[in-house]
């Protein structure tokens, strides 16, 4: 477990979080790229976000092409916001960044967002192994919550590798075709796929899967090794967070916090 305690050590200072950023860009410069001496040294200049070369003076930025870019924000608020964001079970508002870190509503969001972003680059091999699937519908008016597939809701569909990663994504509807389509692009051939008994997955064993499902309408939720346990799980963890932390998301916005949420799913279980 990386504790507060800890991340102030090693994040304290603007300097060690450009450290870390110089270190994450460029590892260990066996040359300069300036003036390709071996071994050269860069020492960070104070004023601002870059490292010099002692001999010739070319100048690497460590903040180019992130999204610390041209950011006024200190960066020792840019990495306690991530320290938040990814160790808080349920999420973090940006009304809650607002307060942690004395910035203004705007900054705080906007910091939010983009890390959001980041969260959801994240490369996305396919997936193996024994693939639990379903679809859940989120948002909407708060009086037709927990009513399930009403009109004003937005459907996401998710797979999750037991003790591994997920992936999760918005879609306008659920189709078999567009369901199928992702299915095959993201699952390895071959591997277990555990679902309910909705007619949606039907013949899914065709397209070289394993494929087992789970009555849920006989009350039936373990069979052996099926079951879909895992994924309504995290279902919970991404509604946990969207009604009880943010309370509401526009559809505009909802892939990102569902990228957040499997970002943190597959930190959790890649720990366990």
């Amino acid at each position: 477990m990386y504790t507060i305690a800890q991340f102030r050590k090693e994040y304290g200072n603007d300097a060690q979080c450009l450290d870390r950023l110089f270190t994450i860009a460029y590892g260990k410069l066996e040359c300069c790229p300036g003036c390709g001496v071996v071994g050269a040294e860069f020492r960070r200049i104070t004023t601002r976000r870059c490292y010099q070369c002692r001999l010739c003076y070319h100048q690497l930025y460590p903040t180019k092409g992130t999204i610390f870019e041209k950011t006024r924000t200190p960066l020792t608020y840019w990495f306690y916001a991530m320290y938040l964001m990814t160790t808080t079970r349920n999420g973090v508002s940006a009304k809650e960044l607002e307060r942690s870190l004395g910035v203004t509503y705007k900054t705080a969001w906007r910091m939010a967002i983009l890390i959001r972003e980041l969260m959801g680059r994240e490369k996305k091999t396919p997936l193996k192994g024994v693939v639990e699937m379903d679809e859940t519908y989120v948002g909407g008016n708060e009086s037709k919550r927990g009513v399930g597939r009403s009109k004003d809701k937005t459907p996401v569909f998710a797979m999750v590798e037991r003790l591994g990663r997920v992936i999760a994504m918005k879609m306008e509807n659920v189709r078999k075709p567009e369901v199928f389509k992702i299915i095959t692009e993201n699952v390895e051939k071959n591997t277990k796929l555990m679902t309910d008994e909705y007619p949606l997955y039907k013949n899914i064993g065709k397209e070289g899967y394993q494929h087992q499902s789970i009555m849920h309408g006989l009350k039936q939720y373990v069979y052996g090794e099926i079951s879909t346990n895992t994924i309504e799980g995290f279902f919970s963890h991404l509604k946990r967070m969207i009604e009880g932390t943010h309370l509401w998301v526009s559809k505009k916005h909802l892939q990102k916090y569902v990228d957040e949420c499997c970002f943190r799913e597959c930190k959790l279980n890649c720990a366990i």
